[in-house]
């Protein structure tokens, strides 16, 4: 019987921690992987920072994530075209990987759950 609990001590240990190590790629919002670019959210400071980096740049057809990285939930909402939007991110979750494909052009963001949270994607 202590052979038996053994054996199934040792397996359960062995699914955990290979069940247990991804790397932080996969969440419960973006359960699919990793984008070609992550844009952090670091908090409500207006134009002054509240995505890192902002300005970011990708190139057309590159995928891009925004991770919460702040204590409250936020969006990142573009408002120059219906290129994206997240809905909210509750702090620690990252987007599903966004797919942009478009002529070079920039997008401008926001959060819509503070407005005064501005961001900017240049495609090239």
């Amino acid at each position: 019987m202590k052979t038996h609990r053994a054996v199934i001590l040792a397996v359960t240990t062995i699914l955990g921690l290979i069940l247990g190590c991804g790397g932080g790629k996969k969440n419960p919002v973006n359960p699919g992987g990793g984008a070609d670019v992550t844009i952090n959210i670091v908090g409500n400071n207006g134009s002054m920072g509240s995505y890192s980096p902002d300005p970011d740049t990708i190139n057309s057809g590159q995928t891009v994530a925004w991770h919460n990285s702040d204590a409250t939930s936020h969006t990142a909402t573009s408002t120059t075209t219906n290129a994206f939007g997240t809905g909210a991110l509750a702090p620690g979750q990252t987007s599903v990987p966004v797919a942009v494909n478009s002529t070079p052009r920039t997008i401008n963001y926001v959060c819509t759950i503070h407005a005064g949270m501005t961001g900017t994607l240049v495609v090239r």
